[in-house]
C-alpha cells in the first residue's frame, strides 16, 4: 500500500436560514470535545457534532436525561458517550481553586444559566453515571441573564477539592426553550496524599505531576506508525521523540497499541512514568488511556500523538455546494444540493429532524457525475433538520461524510401566516414573523415579530405559553400590539 492524502473538496454552504443554537465545552474539553479531537476513541457519530448533545431540561431534579445516560443526554445515537470505566476516557489535569470554563456556542440563544456539578470523592468510576454519583448543588452557577451569550463564551468558578478521577458535569439551560445542552468533562486531580477519616494514608509517590495529554488515540493499521512527541515550554523536546510501527491488526486495536507504547515508553525514558497510578502510588501501563506522570521541577508540560497511516490508495473526490431547500408544503419539502464526484462514489445521504427522526433519504452510485441532487422530504414540520452524507469508494473506503444544518419553513399560501384568531396551543407549529392574530380573551390584535435567531416570533410546545400575546409572561418579546 502507498501513503496517499484524502483529498476532499467542500464548498462553503449558501444556507438562507439562522444557525442553530447548539454548543459544547472547549476548555477543558469536553468528553464530546475530546471525540471531534480524535483524543477520544470510540465515539460513534458525536464525533462530528458534540455541539448536539441536547435534551429536556431536568437535571438534577427531573427524570431528564436518564440516569445512566448523563453523558449522553439520552440520546440513542450518542450512546456510546455513556460508557463508563476508570480507564474510559481521555483526561484533563485538574486542581481545585479558580479555573475558566469556555463554551464554544456554533450558535449562541437565550439563556437562563450554566451550572457546573461534580461527582462525589467517593464515587465509583467504573459504574454509569447517575444523580447518586454526583453533588447535586452545582459548585458554579452562572447566570444568562435571558440574554444571548457571546459565541466563544468564557466564565470563571472556583473548582472544589477533589483527589484522582472526577467528572464535571456542565448544563447549558436555553432561557426560550425547554432544552438544556449537557456536558460531561473527565478531569484527573492526582493524588495529594489527602486523608479522609476512615481512610489508610496513601502513599505520595515521587511522580506527582501528569502531564497534559495522554496515550490514546485511533485504532491503527499494520504498517502504521504512532508517534510521541514531549513539549516543554520552549516546544517539543525532540530527544524525547518516541516511535512505534504497527506490526499487526491486533496491535494496533487502539487499547493495545496505548499499551505497548507505554512498555515502551517506560523502558526507554527515565525523565516519566507512563500508566495509571493505584492507591499504592505504583504506575502501570493499562489497556486503555494512558497518563505520563512526572517528578516534582519537571520542566515537561505535555503530550502529543501523531501518525504516519499506511493508506490504501484513494483517488476519488467529492465536492458538495449550494444546498437549498423548499418551502413545506402540507408536510413535504424537497432539498437539493450539487455533486460533483471524480470516480465512482457510493453517495449516501439522510435528512433527520432535530430529533433524530429520517425525513429523507437517498442512496445512489455517482460515477464521475456533475448534476443536481433532489431528496424528498416527508411528515416534516418547522424547525431544524440535518443532512447527513457519505460517501465510499468501490473497495468500501469511507473517504468523505459530513453533517448540514437545514432551518425549514411553512410556505406562506399554506402555512403560518396570515390574520389568525390566536388559541393555545396552536394548530400550527409556529408563529412566523409578520402573522397578525386576533387575541380572544383581550379583544386586541397583535403582530408576531422575529428573535433574532430565527424567522418566528414564537414556536409551540405544550409546556411553553410565557409567549402568548398579550397574557404570557413574556410577550413583549414576541409581539407587537396593534390594536
Amino acid at each position: 500500500m502507498k501513503l496517499s492524502k484524502i483529498t476532499l473538496v467542500m464548498a462553503t454552504m449558501a444556507v438562507a436560514s439562522s444557525a442553530l443554537a447548539h454548543g459544547y465545552i472547549e476548555s477543558p474539553a469536553s468528553r464530546a470535545y475530546m471525540c471531534k479531537l480524535g483524543q477520544n476513541i470510540d465515539c460513534g457519530s458525536v464525533q462530528y457534532e458534540p455541539q448536539s448533545v441536547e435534551k429536556t431540561s431536568g437535571f438534577p431534579a427531573g427524570a431528564l436525561p436518564p440516569d445512566g445516560q448523563l453523558a449522553s443526554a439520552g440520546i440513542a445515537n450518542y450512546s456510546q458517550l455513556d460508557k463508563q470505566s476508570l480507564n474510559a476516557w481521555t483526561k484533563t489535569p485538574m486542581t481545585a481553586g479558580p479555573h475558566e470554563f469556555v463554551w464554544y456556542h456554533t450558535a449562541p440563544h437565550k439563556t437562563t444559566n450554566w451550572r457546573y456539578y461534580m461527582t462525589k470523592q467517593n464515587w465509583d468510576p467504573n459504574k454509569p453515571l447517575t444523580r447518586d454519583q454526583f453533588e447535586l448543588t452545582p459548585f458554579c452557577t452562572i447566570n444568562g441573564n435571558n440574554q444571548a451569550p457571546a459565541m466563544r463564551q468564557a466564565m470563571n468558578c472556583h473548582v472544589p477539592a477533589r483527589t484522582g478521577y472526577q467528572v464535571i458535569y456542565g448544563v447549558w439551560e436555553i432561557a426560550d426553550t425547554t432544552n438544556s445542552f449537557y456536558q460531561a468533562i473527565d478531569v484527573d486531580f492526582g493524588n495529594d496524599g489527602t486523608v479522609k477519616p476512615d481512610e489508610t494514608p496513601a502513599v505520595v509517590s515521587e511522580w506527582s505531576t501528569t502531564l497534559s495529554g495522554q496515550i490514546t488515540g485511533n485504532n491503527l493499521n499494520a504498517g502504521d506508525k504512532v508517534i510521541a512527541r514531549f513539549f516543554d515550554a520552549n516546544g517539543e523536546v525532540a530527544a524525547m521523540r518516541t516511535e512505534m510501527t504497527i506490526a499487526s491488526a491486533e496491535q494496533g486495536d487502539a487499547n493495545q497499541w496505548s499499551y505497548d507504547l507505554a512498555q515502551k515508553l517506560n523502558t526507554a525514558q527515565s525523565a516519566i512514568r507512563v500508566g495509571v497510578k493505584d492507591a499504592s502510588g505504583e504506575i502501570s501501563p493499562i489497556h486503555g488511556a494512558n497518563s505520563i506522570f512526572v517528578k516534582e521541577g519537571s520542566t515537561l508540560k505535555s503530550v502529543a500523538i501523531s501518525y504516519e497511516e499506511q493508506k490504501a490508495q484513494v483517488n476519488e473526490t467529492i465536492a458538495v455546494s449550494g444546498l437549498q431547500y423548499s418551502k413545506i408544503e402540507q408536510g413535504n419539502a424537497t432539498a437539493t444540493f450539487h455533486l460533483n464526484t471524480h470516480g465512482n462514489v457510493d453517495f449516501e445521504a439522510h435528512v433527520m429532524n432535530h430529533n433524530g427522526a429520517e425525513k429523507g433519504y437517498l442512496k445512489q452510485d455517482m460515477n464521475n457525475v456533475n448534476q443536481d441532487v433532489t431528496m424528498t422530504l416527508t411528515n416534516v414540520e418547522p424547525g431544524h433538520h440535518m443532512l447527513k452524507y457519505y460517501a465510499t469508494n468501490q473497495d468500501g473506503t469511507l473517504f468523505a461524510q459530513d453533517v448540514l444544518n437545514l432551518m425549514l419553513e411553512e410556505d406562506a399560501a399554506t402555512g403560518n401566516t396570515g390574520h389568525y384568531d390566536f388559541s393555545f396551543p396552536a394548530n400550527i407549529a409556529a408563529y412566523k414573523s409578520g402573522t397578525v392574530v386576533l387575541q380572544p380573551k383581550d379583544g386586541k390584535t397583535y403582530e408576531c415579530k422575529p428573535f433574532p435567531y430565527s424567522g418566528y416570533c414564537v414556536q409551540w410546545s405544550q409546556y411553553a405559553n410565557q409567549y402568548e400575546p398579550g397574557v404570557g409572561s413574556h410577550w413583549k418579546e414576541a409581539w407587537v400590539l396593534k390594536n
